[in-house]
C-alpha cells in the first residue's frame, strides 16, 4: 500500500464498506467456500472488515497483520461491539515459527488471504496453516484502475499469476470469478482528491484533481454529497491444502 494506516484511511474503508456493503457481500461470497469449516486465520487482514461480517457464522476468527494500527482498530472495534469470537494479533504471517507461538493452536480450519501478498509467499507458507481449505481473494488484473492511469499501482498478485502457480504445483481449487461495487463516499470534492492521491504514484497533483473532479458524481445526500464509483473485479480460488 501507499499509504500508511491512520485515521483519515480507517475512516475512508468502513465509510466505503457501510456505503456499498462491500464486504458484508464479500463474506457472503465466501462462505460457501468454507462449509465444514469453524475456525479461520485471515492473513494480512487490515482493517478485518470481511471478518467482523463472517464473525457470527464460525467459532473463532483470528486476525493477522503486520502493522500495528490495524490490528489495534480490530481490537477495540471488537470489543465495542461485542465480539468475542474475533481476536487480532500483530504478526507477520510469513514468518511461520514465530506466528506459530503467538497463534499455538495452528493450523486452523480454513485461512483466508484477501488482495495480499504474493502468490508465491502465499502458497508456499500460508498454505500449511490451513486444514481444511484456503481462500485467495485476487485482483482481476495487475493494475489498479483508482488514479490516472499512467499513475496507477500494480497489485501484488492477480488471477492469471495466482493461477499459473497454483496449476504448476499441482494444486486443486475451486475458481469463482466476480465482481463488487466498492467506491467511495466523500463529504467534499477536496476529500476526493486526498483519496485519489494515496492511490497513485508519483502522480502531478494537477492530474489527481482533474482525474477527482471528473469521476465523482453528486449523490444528493447531505452526509455524503459526493461518491466516487467503483466495480472491483477479483477472482476467488479455493484451495485443497497439500
Amino acid at each position: 500500500m501507499l499509504y500508511n494506516w491512520n485515521k483519515e484511511t480507517f475512516t475512508w474503508f468502513q465509510e466505503a464498506s457501510d456505503y456499498t456493503g462491500y464486504n458484508r457481500n464479500l463474506a457472503e461470497l465466501i462462505k460457501p467456500y468454507l462449509e465444514g469449516c469453524k475456525t479461520i486465520l485471515d492473513l494480512g487482514c487490515g482493517m478485518g472488515l470481511v471478518d467482523f461480517e463472517l464473525a457470527p457464522d464460525f467459532e473463532e476468527i483470528t486476525c493477522v497483520d503486520i502493522s500495528e494500527e490495524p490490528i489495534g482498530y480490530i481490537q477495540n472495534r471488537a470489543a465495542k461491539l461485542g465480539i468475542p469470537n474475533l481476536r487480532a494479533v500483530c504478526a507477520d504471517g510469513g514468518e511461520k515459527e514465530n506466528l506459530k507461538k503467538l497463534i499455538p493452536d495452528l493450523p486452523k480450519d480454513a485461512v483466508l488471504a484477501l488482495f495480499h501478498g504474493e502468490v508465491e509467499r502465499i502458497g508456499e507458507t500460508y498454505l500449511s496453516y490451513a486444514a481444511k481449505k484456503m481462500i485467495l481473494v485476487v485482483h482481476g488484473s495487475a493494475y489498479g484502475t483508482t488514479g490516472p492511469k499512467a499513475y496507477r499501482v500494480r497489485k501484488c498478485c492477480d488471477v492469471d499469476s495466482t493461477r499459473a502457480w497454483l496449476e504448476s504445483h499441482g494444486l486443486t481449487y475451486q475458481f469463482q470469478e466476480a465482481e463488487l461495487e466498492f467506491g467511495q463516499p466523500h463529504r467534499s470534492i477536496e476529500d476526493a482528491v486526498a483519496f485519489t492521491r494515496v492511490f497513485t504514484k508519483n502522480a502531478p497533483d494537477e492530474e489527481i484533481e482533474e482525474y477527482a473532479r471528473s469521476h465523482v458524481i453528486e449523490t444528493g445526500r447531505d452526509d455524503f454529497p459526493f461518491y466516487t464509483p467503483k466495480i472491483r473485479k477479483f477472482g476467488l480460488f479455493a484451495v485443497d491444502p497439500f
